[in-house]
C-alpha cells in the first residue's frame, strides 16, 4: 500500500536522522520511502527545512511538484494556517489512532498536532506491511505517527488548493471593494469641498455687489 506518513518526533535532531537514515535505505524488504522532508512549526506556519525524492536527493528545491512537496506547501500555505487553528479542541495525543482521529483529514491533523517549534518527518511511502517503519520510528522516540492512503491524501489536496483558490479569490474581491469604498469616499469628500467652495464664493459676491 502506498502512504503519506507523518511522524512527530519528542526532539528535534531524530526528524532529520530520520531523514538520513531513510534516504540511505531507502529500499527495504518491507518498505520503500521515495521521498521525505523534514518540517517545523515556526510562527504558527509549518516549515519546509530539508528533503530528498529519489530523482534527485537531497536540497531546499527538491520537492517542488512532488505529492510531499504539493502536501508541505498547503500546509505552510494560508490554508495550512487556518487549518492549524480550527480544530485544536478536537484533538490531540489522547485520541490518536480512535475512530475520531481517522476521520480527520491528515493536512488538518498535521497542521494542528505539530507544536510550535517542534520538527516532524513527512514521507511517501510503499509498505508491504505498516509495522517495520512504526518500530523505526518508536526507536527514535516518536510521539505520533499518522498514515493515510496516497489516494485520500490526493483528494485532500485537491480540496485545499480549491479552497486556497477561493480564499484569494474572496481576499482580492474584498481588496476591490475597500479601494472603491475609499475611493467613493475620497470623491464624496472632494465634492463636499468644491460645493463648500462654490458656496463661499457666491456669499463673496453677494457681498461685494
Amino acid at each position: 500500500m502506498e502512504n503519506v506518513i507523518v511522524v512527530f518526533f519528542n526532539e528535534e535532531s531524530k526528524a532529520y536522522q530520520a531523514l538520513s537514515e531513510l534516504k540511505s535505505r531507502s529500499v527495504a524488504p518491507d518498505y520503500t520511502v521515495t521521498e521525505a522532508a523534514v518540517v517545523k512549526k515556526e510562527n504558527g506556519r509549518v516549515t519546509f527545512k530539508d528533503g530528498y525524492n529519489f530523482d534527485t536527493g537531497f536540497g531546499g528545491r527538491l520537492l517542488a511538484g512532488s505529492l510531499i512537496g504539493s502536501f508541505v506547501g498547503i500546509l505552510g500555505g494560508p490554508f495550512g494556517i487556518l487549518l492549524g487553528g480550527s480544530i485544536g479542541s478536537l484533538i490531540g495525543a489522547s485520541i490518536a489512532g480512535s475512530k475520531a482521529e481517522e476521520n480527520i483529514g491528515i493536512l488538518e491533523l498535521t497542521a494542528d498536532s505539530l507544536a510550535e517549534g517542534e520538527s516532524g518527518l513527512v514521507a511517501l511511502a510503499q509498505e508491504e506491511r505498516i509495522d517495520s517503519l512504526n518500530a523505526y520510528f518508536q526507536s527514535l522516540g516518536s510521539r505520533l505517527v499518522l498514515r493515510r492512503d496516497v489516494e485520500d491524501v490526493e483528494d485532500e489536496l485537491v480540496q485545499a488548493r480549491e479552497a486556497e483558490e477561493e480564499m484569494a479569490k474572496e481576499a482580492r474581491q474584498k481588496l476591490r471593494d475597500k479601494r472603491q469604498n475609499e475611493l467613493r469616499d475620497r470623491a464624496e469628500n472632494v465634492r463636499d469641498r468644491i460645493k463648500e467652495e462654490f458656496d463661499q464664493f457666491r456669499e463673496r459676491f453677494k457681498g461685494d455687489r
